[in-house]
């Protein structure tokens, strides 16, 4: 997978399954996504929260937002308004960065890996 190890000394949490690196500054957050390749492919479920803007890294997420379906490959951009219905379809071997206005996860009871 692409993080460095600065990002891989961020806490680290799951999220559906998925292993997350958590930059949290006490009001916004940013999420390190990874599936690794030799794990299952991932649904999260249908949600609303603030704003997210996000980046796929690596791999493909199949992104249905406000009941749109989207391919969403490499390099590939998207940005959700607040309060807009979504979910997200991980594909093994796929890592993204999501970017909150908001805390959107719970950081580990130890804050370094």
């Amino acid at each position: 997978m692409p993080f460095p190890e600065s990002v891989r000394r961020l806490p680290r949490t799951t999220l559906s399954g998925i292993d997350v690196y958590v930059h949290d500054d006490g009001r916004t957050q940013v999420l390190f996504m990874e599936l690794a390749a030799d794990r299952a492919e991932v649904t999260v479920p249908t949600h609303t929260h603030d704003v997210e803007w996000g980046v796929v890294v690596e791999g493909s997420i199949e992104m249905t937002i406000d009941g749109r379906v989207e391919e969403h490959g490499r390099g590939a951009v998207h940005l959700i308004p607040a309060r807009v219905p979504h979910s997200f379809r991980f594909r093994p071997g796929t890592s993204s960065v999501h970017y909150f206005v908001e805390r959107r996860v719970a950081l580990p009871a130890t804050s370094a890996r």
